[in-house]
């Protein structure tokens, strides 16, 4: 019964941390605004989470490990290169589309560390689904393409950039740093196209609602 209370108690924070910081900001949440939300003292928060950097980067790993169940669950038919391009058309979609989500994600990409750890989730998942190459370089082709993409992404109205192209430049740029040429990746990306609609997204927005750790339906729309 303990063991179940303290499980329970973690997710009340994480999600309780998670809304805080999707509404007001990363650096706009304190440590003690998470424990007054949650009803509990700052030293049993600190029990769980001992800094507030520690709370965002376990909510970043159970959000990241939450968005790739649909993946691993539902493209598995098609090959890795066409379920990283699903992944990432979908995944900048949800954040177009839901500006606290947006808000939340540009806070993990302000921080060095935090994307650093958003790297690591998505090198363990694309090392789980097979995709070819050294660890290190598949590291470094993360780091690159997402990392500039998303600098893109965040300034795409002022840009005039679609999310489609972002998806697609971000996916060009991993690829072709691990060797393969352009006109193989643009073969790929024709042959998602059909899994760009509302349809799939939908049915991928649906997944995380279920299958997500985080409580996400005040950030998501569905």
């Amino acid at each position: 019964m303990p063991r179940k209370r303290n499980t329970q108690r973690r997710a009340e924070i994480v999600n309780t941390a998670f809304r805080l910081f999707a509404e007001k900001g990363y650096d706009f949440v304190q440590m003690k605004d998470i424990a007054e939300a949650c009803a509990i003292s700052k030293s049993l928060l600190q029990h769980y989470f001992p800094k507030k950097i520690v709370l965002l980067s376990t909510m970043l790993n159970e959000l990241m490990l939450s968005v790739f169940v649909y993946s691993n669950e539902q493209l598995t038919d098609l090959t890795v290169e066409q379920r990283t391009i699903i992944q990432m058309c979908f995944m900048l979609r949800v954040l177009d589309e839901n500006p606290k989500l947006e808000h939340f994600s540009k806070d993990v990409f302000a921080s060095p560390e935090l994307t650093t750890e958003l790297v690591l989730v998505s090198l363990d998942w694309l090392e789980s689904i097979g995709v070819a190459g050294e660890t290190s370089a598949i590291r470094y082709a993360i780091n690159f393409s997402i990392s500039g993409g998303m600098a893109v992404f965040f300034k795409r109205k002022l840009l005039r950039v679609s999310v489609e192209t972002i998806a697609e430049n971000i996916e060009q740029s991993f690829y072709l740093l691990l060797g393969a040429d352009k006109q193989t990746i643009n073969r790929i990306y024709l042959s998602t196209a059909k899994y760009n609609t509302d349809r799939y997204y939908r049915q991928f927005i649906s997944y995380l609602h279920e299958r997500a750790t985080i409580d996400l339906s005040s950030e998501i729309k569905i």
